[in-house]
């Protein structure tokens, strides 16, 4: 009976021991986290994406670290929500720049033109403005760990038409190879939804189907049969993606915005000029003519295509014309007209009759 007391006694002593000596450990640990902080805090000179990264870990979290945009830190663990101090106008604003799509080596640094440098330091400009812990990753994987315009892009790119089939790193360095030019200036000055240019860059599905429209045709056009193939892999993946059906062979050119992006379709031959404006639902097809290789519209330059208009056929739409919402055209449109239903093409006075009727909209009803 005494052994089994004996026994009892040197059990209750040890759990004793175990336990001060894990309340010991803890309160070693919380010392040196306070002083790991202390230390982040007066002595490290902490560059913003640092102290972005610390904000997101939850020992680290403290006064010291930037805080994002809407919130404000409490202690070192609880965040509350507060009211962000609203940007002036003049903040949001940029200069109205026109983008040069080569290299911008032969004007002057303080002229208004959007270099490809001059993009990506708006981007990781802005990227500092508007982060948040969301969209921390997001960030640091396409814009802070990028060294260049043509790096981010491909990255965003890659991240969002790799699947089990394409690999995410063999598609990054086959953009890099082919990408040319971009257009998050025009959604910026052109889209009212638009409020700053990483918005664009990120989120348009219409400025990243263009682009990967863009590294197909090269593909296609300049590649092998395996490039070719790949260039029609990539053309599934944009319409699985992004909801726009682009062939690889279509011709698009510089300052071309795809507004919504949605249930868009480019025939193989179609062409589209520059600095066109083309909503959702738009189908530049064929008219389903047997053994007619050419099939599809050639779009001029300024051209303004409204949402779910078909334009079907091997026809000019010229310089500067607008088709209607909803249209159906299959014949050809001359410079500066107006199309709506179904090829009616609208005279001069009827043209100017709307447009008066539109002085005081807010609409581009006939004319834009």
């Amino acid at each position: 009976g005494g052994g089994k007391m004996w026994s009892f006694i040197l059990g209750q002593e040890n759990r004793r021991r175990a336990g001060r000596q894990a309340m010991l450990l803890r309160a070693c640990m919380l010392i040196l986290v306070a002083l790991a902080e202390m230390s982040l805090a007066l002595v490290l000179p902490l560059s913003p994406a640092t102290t972005r990264k610390l904000a997101l870990h939850p020992r680290l979290r403290s006064q010291t670290c930037r805080k994002p945009r809407g919130f404000v830190w409490q202690g070192s663990l609880r965040m509350t929500s507060v009211e962000p101090e609203k940007a002036s106008v003049e903040t949001q604003i940029y200069p109205d720049f026109a983008f040069d799509f080569e290299s911008g080596a032969s004007f002057p640094l303080d002229a208004k033109v959007m270099t490809a440098k001059k993009m990506f330091q708006i981007l990781r400009k802005e990227s500092d403005e508007h982060t948040s812990l969301i969209l921390q990753k997001l960030l640091d994987k396409h814009i802070y760990s990028r060294r260049s315009l043509t790096e981010a892009i491909s990255s965003l790119l890659a991240a969002k038409v790799c699947s089990s089939d394409l690999d995410e790193q063999d598609l990054y360095e086959v953009f890099l190879k082919v990408l040319r030019k971009l257009e998050t200036s025009l959604c910026k000055e052109i889209d009212p939804a638009t409020i700053f240019y990483l918005q664009p860059f990120l989120f348009f599905k219409g400025f990243h189907a263009v682009q990967l429209q863009r590294m197909s045709h090269a593909l296609w056009t300049e590649g092998d049969e395996g490039d070719k193939m790949l260039a029609l892999a990539l053309q599934s993946r944009s319409a699985e993606e992004f909801s726009v059906d682009a062939h690889p062979g279509a011709v698009i050119k510089h300052a071309v915005l795809l507004d919504h992006a949605s249930g868009i379709v480019i025939g193989e031959t179609a062409a589209i000029g520059h600095h066109c404006y083309i909503l959702h639902g738009v189908t530049l097809g064929a008219t389903g003519k047997a053994n007619v290789f050419d099939r599809h519209p050639k779009v001029g330059n300024r051209v303004k295509i409204g949402a779910g208009s078909m334009i079907l056929g091997n026809i000019p739409i010229a310089d500067g014309a607008v088709v209607g919402a909803s249209a159906i055209v299959t014949v050809p449109v001359a410079e500066g007209e107006t199309v709506v239903g179904i090829n009616r093409i609208l005279d001069v006075s009827a043209k100017q009759a709307a447009e008066a009727r539109a002085a005081d909209m807010d609409t581009w009803l006939y004319s834009i």
